[in-house]
Parts: structure tokens; C-alpha cells; sequence
């Protein structure tokens, strides 16, 4: 059973989340995208850009030592794949995701949060 700080935490999230989704163009039949876009809002705290870059991996290793160092979230990577090729999808694109369209889709994940205030929480909801 939901705690009441838990409720009410949820009846404030709730609409955001839906706010966002259509600003990205999601309807309630893009499932795989909204699903994607719950698990980057909840597993990725990054608020700024550079840092969700970062923990996504979208980024090239560099040095000696680079391909030891890169380290990133494969699981939080995998959906923003999902978010990715739902969003390409509707736009009318059959090839999978280059980095490019991940890091345009993260740039505006994270313009979105911040501009709905959603990246002070504290959780990444």
C-alpha cells in the first residue's frame, strides 16, 4: 500500500509525465517510447546535459586508458534506444538510432525536465 508521502508524490508526477510525453509526440499507443521515457526519468538523475551524456555513454572514449574507463549504463541505455526508435518510428524513420538521434533525444529529455521542473526533485522523476 502507497504511503501517503508516496501518493502524493505521484498524483504531482503523474501529469508531468503525460505533459511530456506529448511534447515528444507520444500518444498512449507508443508503449515501447513511454516506456522508455519512464525508465530515463527514473533511473537517469543527471540534470545537466554533459553529465546524462556521461552516464548514457554517448560519449568517445579517449586517452590510454579510455576504453577501460568508459563506463556507463547499458540498462538506462536501453531505453533511451526504446525512446529513440519510437520517436524516429513516428517520424517516419526505419533505421535504427545513431548517436546523434540518442543524443538529441537526451538533449531533449533533459531541456524538458528542467523547463517542467522536474530535474530538482531529487529522484529522477
Amino acid at each position: 500500500m502507497l504511503g501517503g508521502r508516496s501518493l502524493n508524490k505521484a498524483v504531482q508526477i503523474i501529469p508531468r509525465f503525460i505533459d511530456m510525453a506529448n511534447s515528444l509526440g507520444l500518444d498512449r499507443d507508443d508503449i515501447n517510447g513511454l516506456a522508455g521515457l519512464a525508465g530515463l526519468l527514473v533511473y537517469n538523475k543527471a540534470i545537466s546535459y554533459k553529465k546524462s551524456i556521461n552516464y548514457l555513454g554517448l560519449f568517445k572514449a579517449k586517452g590510454r586508458y579510455g576504453r577501460r574507463n568508459k563506463k556507463y549504463s547499458r540498462k538506462v541505455q536501453r531505453y533511451l534506444i526504446m525512446l529513440a526508435n519510437t520517436i524516429l518510428w513516428k517520424n517516419g524513420e526505419r533505421d535504427i538510432p545513431r548517436y546523434r538521434d540518442l543524443r538529441e533525444v537526451s538533449k531533449k529529455i533533459v531541456d524538458l525536465r528542467k523547463s517542467m521542473e522536474l530535474a530538482g526533485d531529487g529522484a529522477g522523476v
